[in-house]
């Protein structure tokens, strides 16, 4: 059973935070710091007030122990029986959910859908639900010496985690910031991986040698945060701000990170956001955080157009695209530029037909997109951006000099999600999530079909690999591919050349973002969860022979 989003509770729980802005981890504790003392004079609602703002800062071990207070203070405070129910499904802990559900129900203390809820905790109490694997941590997976390429093996080393706050391993890292992972990318030199957790509202910074979170991001942004904006910019692209959908200060927002890029050498890094978080349906700007690497820190914060998920960088570096779920579009950023002030909007591309946007009633985006275009790259020589459709199916073919769609090749298997280039750029591997294959194709083949109006394409080779095939990522020395397998909770390792399986490995339940460091040594992979279970996880694994 899905659960419908958690509705606000009560209104004496409807306690806005105020916008935050986007800051290193100097300014922001690496775990959560002990909530002040309560005041001598404190009550049970203002208790339960903490610890809801803790709670919406998933900061949830400090939110318990603000609900724990309201309940000593009052014990038939049922509103933070409910409350504590929500904190212990995040942790997993069913049986203390359905203890603190059936509590707040005793006392009228949850909202009208709370009897649906406490059905689908005693579900997954009973171990019904969707099936979430834990990993061990030390599982390892190997595969002999195979067609010329040495042995190759995986070992999960290290993770971080906001499920278990008492884990028995010290590499088993309790982290409350781990909320929603949705993708991970590694910095040039591999001395950074940048963690995007959706749900979370943060970019968290790893060292990825040490193993130790640096800093964390924070996608907030009020009064104080207006100069990241171009004042003078109202709109991207053809993406406007409706009059009666967007507030009175569209810039005073939470962003929820999706993908990243880096361009100029890895100085800056992109993160786009999935929508902001008043934009309910997903019908406004989007926006791209630009953040300084030498500081992690956001330098400035550009409109993108609706539901903007991934990220392109053109070989040259000087052309950034952004690839609209939300209405058929691409967007082109000029980053030509030295300074992120000068960066610029320069046109976009419709892939058929722009997408009309509903309003005055709510639909659900995930669904509602067109083509639902995802994953994206440029060719070789810049000439052509290649992009999935995750609806409808096939590659969309973009000439970007002429700013046109010259084409839609089909042939792919269902839901195209995530497509990678070879080294040379020779070949394009493709991942379809519904369909749970990779294909590899020519690119040329690709581009010409698409000049020639073909409909469809066969690949060179494909394979199977499970349902819900998410990301791709390709061993620096193009020998090796991964993939995320989403719906089985594992990670499986290709021969790039004939994708060939070599090895599968389990992770935590259910696997969305990979990456390969640059010297080809480790591999990260985000589990973000699905119907609310499992995911809130990063996973952190050694690479033996795969450079």
């Amino acid at each position: 059973m899905l659960l419908p989003l958690r509705p606000l509770l009560l209104a004496l729980a409807l306690l806005l935070l105020p916008a935050g802005h986007g800051r290193a981890a100097e300014d922001v504790p690496l775990s959560p710091a002990q909530p002040a003392q309560p005041p001598a004079q404190d009550t049970a609602e203002a208790a339960f007030r903490r610890g809801y703002a803790l709670q919406q800062e998933r900061r949830t071990l400090e939110a318990l122990d603000a609900f724990a207070h309201a309940l000593k203070l009052d014990p038939a405070y049922g509103p933070a029986h409910y409350e504590i129910g929500w904190s212990y499904w995040i942790l997993g802990d069913w049986p203390q959910v359905v203890k603190h559900w059936e509590e707040a129900q005793r006392l009228k203390g949850g909202p009208p859908e709370l009897p649906d809820y406490l059905r689908e905790a005693r579900a997954r109490q009973r171990g019904e639900g969707p099936a979430v694997l834990k990993a061990a941590l030390h599982t390892r997976a190997a595969a002999p010496a195979a067609d010329g390429l040495p042995p190759l093996a995986l070992e999960l080393v290290a993770r971080f985690q906001h499920y278990d706050p008492a884990p028995a391993d010290p590499a088993d890292v309790f982290d409350a910031h781990v909320f929603s992972p949705k993708s991970v990318i590694f910095s040039p030199d591999g001395a950074k991986a940048y963690v995007n957790a959706l749900e979370g509202e943060v970019t968290i910074v790893y060292d990825a040698r040490a193993l130790r979170k640096r800093s964390v991001i924070m996608h907030r942004f009020g009064p104080d945060e207006a100069g990241l904006f171009d004042s003078a910019e109202t709109q991207a692209f053809r993406a406007a701000f409706k009059a009666g959908h967007a507030p009175d200060h569209p810039n005073r927002f939470k962003g929820k990170p999706v993908e990243s890029a880096f361009t100029h050498g890895g100085r800056y890094l992109w993160v786009s956001y999935y929508r902001r978080d008043y934009d309910r349906d997903g019908v406004l700007p989007a926006a791209v955080a630009i953040v300084d690497t030498a500081t992690d820190r956001i330098v400035r914060v550009m409109h993108t157009g609706p539901i903007a998920k991934f990220l392109a960088v053109s070989p040259d570096g000087r052309t950034l695209a952004v690839i609209h779920w939300g209405d058929n579009t691409v967007g082109l950023i000029d980053v030509s530029a030295a300074q992120p002030k000068d960066f610029r909007h320069a046109g976009e591309i419709v892939v058929g037909t722009r997408l009309p946007l509903p309003t005055g009633r709510h639909v659900d985006r995930d669904r509602y997109c067109g083509f639902c275009l995802r994953g994206a790259v440029f060719t070789a020589d810049g000439r052509h951006l290649l992009v999935g459709r995750m609806g409808g199916g096939g590659i969309a073919v973009l000439d970007v000099a002429a700013r046109k769609h010259i084409g839609t090749v089909q042939g792919m298997r269902p839901t195209p999600r995530h497509l990678v280039l070879s080294p040379d750029g020779a070949r394009l591997y493709v991942g379809s999530n519904v369909g749970g294959y990779v294909s590899v194709y020519r690119t040329a083949d690709l581009v010409a079909a698409a000049q020639a109006h073909r409909a469809t394409l066969a690949p060179l080779i494909e394979a199977r690999t499970g349902s819900g095939t998410r990301t791709l990522a390709l061993a620096p020395d193009g020998l090796t591919l991964y993939a995320a397998v989403n719906r089985e909770s594992q990670i499986v390792a290709l021969e790039a050349a004939t994708l060939a399986q070599r090895l599968e490995i389990a992770v935590d339940s259910f696997p969305v973002g990979l990456a390969v460091s640059p010297r080809g040594d480790q591999l990260w992979s985000t589990s973000q969860g699905v119907h609310l279970a499992g995911g809130n996880s990063v996973s952190v694994y050694t690479i033996e022979g795969g450079k």
